[in-house]
């Protein structure tokens, strides 16, 4: 030992370990452990959400007064700084409560190295009552006016009727199920696949916790133009081919729907469409595409182009004989005749598509001679003669006529009528010889010769009424009303 203390190297080598342990003393932390107590501070936290736990949420209905808490904390600053908000839960435990008023604590966690000093409130009053579900119709309320001119439709909802579930002592408040639409200065349908829904009581508030399933429909409703349907009339223009005739035209529909005023629509019974016949070149059935367009002072056509089923044939001629002439139109009192043709019937030439032709029969053809406002006489009366369609009559360029007599009823003859008042007496003169005592002659009054003069009568009129009425000449009459 006494070697080693006299060894200048060992000696080095002790110094500096004694200065290492004695620097080594000199910086270690000596402060009392009770310093770190110092460092503590608190923080209060706002609006701290409470949560659920254990809630049956789709059989019960849940009200409490308490939404969140406020918490006093305390820890060192760093915790406190460093630890978000949201570190911080506030819940409720409802698994085992029953339904009916109940008065619940609070429960909490808080961040490591943070202690909870005060939580307000920490105990919460809940309400727990069995949902109860209704089903209710749909209903919309569709506020502003379309663009001027325009209609709204009955609007169509799917689906019609959505299930609400409230508290059994709210349910009772829900009046109507209600979206609501806007139409103002809407000029088109108005379409909306997820209308949100809400349920109202009777003044229109909005019961906030009801659960509507589902809670949104698809609504469409209509915004259009007045509208009219009119039956489909098809004229033509150009012309066949050769030999050519129409047998049958065939629209896809035979209605169409025009939009428009309500005023324009008013004049409009029918709806004309024109086909051009020079685009067929054979016979045969062609289907041909017919373009619509809508009329003056309207919006538009539905459709705005149809097919047609265009079908032509060669021309043939059919002759029908003894087809009868209608009397038409004679006035009242009048009885009418026929006088030539003495049958009273025509024999008609008819060309048109064979198929037609075949199917014609005398109920399919009209021959009318009309006599309105004719009075008594014989007339030269040009003859209608209606067809059925696409069928003409042969030399329609020379007129048919009929010669009918228009014949008044006679007029009674008068009837004399004898005097019935009675037969004056002739009165005797008087004497012009004056009164005496004397005998006095007296010329003898004549006797009466038994001859009677009687005026010549006025013969009395009597009225057409209650004249008898003179048989009706022979032939073809027709009747007061207008004819055979």
């Amino acid at each position: 030992m006494d070697k080693w203390m006299k060894n200048n190297n060992f000696n080095k080598i002790l110094a500096l370990a004694l200065g290492i342990i004695l620097w080594t003393i000199v910086h270690v932390d000596t402060a009392p452990k009770y310093q770190t107590t110092v460092n503590n501070e608190s923080k209060t936290i706002e609006n701290v959400k409470v949560e659920i736990e254990g809630f049956d949420s789709e059989n019960y209905v849940l009200t409490k007064d308490v939404d969140s808490v406020r918490m006093e904390v305390m820890g060192k600053k760093s915790d406190l700084t460093y630890k978000f908000s949201d570190a911080y839960r506030v819940w409720l435990d409802l698994k085992d409560v029953k339904p009916g008023d109940n008065t619940l604590p609070l429960m909490y966690s808080t961040p490591s190295g943070v202690t909870l000093e005060a939580m307000v409130p920490n105990q919460v009053n809940v309400h727990i009552e069995p949902r109860t579900t209704k089903s209710f119709p749909v209903s919309l309320n569709i506020t502003g006016e379309p663009a001027a001119g325009y209609e709204v439709g009955s609007p169509v909802i799917d689906p019609v009727s959505v299930e609400v579930t409230l508290p059994a002592s709210d349910l009772g408040r829900v009046a109507k199920v209600q979206g609501k639409v806007e139409l103002e200065g809407q000029n088109e349908t108005f379409s909306e696949k997820r209308l949100k829904l809400f349920a109202l009581d009777s003044k229109g508030n909005e019961l906030e916790d009801a659960v509507i399933e589902p809670s949104t429909v698809a609504v469409e409703v209509p915004v259009t133009l007045p509208s009219k349907t009119l039956p489909l009339d098809i004229s033509f223009t150009g012309s066949l081919p050769g030999s050519l005739v129409l047998s049958r035209v065939t629209p896809e529909q035979d209605m169409v729907t025009v939009y428009g005023s309500a005023e324009t629509l008013k004049t409009l019974s029918s709806y004309e469409a024109v086909l051009d016949l020079s685009a067929i070149k054979n016979a045969g059935t062609e289907q041909m595409k017919l373009e619509l367009k809508p009329p003056e002072g309207t919006g538009k056509i539905e459709p705005a182009a149809m097919t047609v089923a265009v079908s032509a044939a060669e021309i043939t001629q059919r002759s029908l004989s003894a087809i009868p002439i209608k009397l038409e139109g004679v006035s009242s009192g009048l009885t009418a005749r026929i006088i030539d043709p003495g049958s009273a019937t025509m024999d008609l030439t008819l060309s048109g598509a064979p198929t037609l032709l075949d199917q014609l029969d005398q109920d399919s053809i009209s021959v009318v001679a009309d006599v309105v406002g004719l009075t008594a006489g014989v007339y030269d009366i040009t003859l209608q003669v209606s067809l059925p369609r696409f069928i003409t009559l042969e030399n329609a360029a020379s007129q048919l006529v009929a010669k009918v007599e228009l014949v008044a009823p006679a007029a009674p003859a008068a009837t004399a009528v004898p005097d019935s008042s009675p037969i004056p007496t002739p009165t005797p003169e008087p004497s012009a010889e004056p009164a005496s005592g004397d005998e006095t002659l007296v010329e003898p009054t004549p006797e009466p010769t038994g001859e009677i003069i009687e005026e010549t009568p006025t013969p009395t009129h009597i009225p057409p009424e209650t004249a008898e009425p003179t048989p009706p000449a022979s032939g073809n009459n027709a009747d007061s009303t207008g004819g055979t």
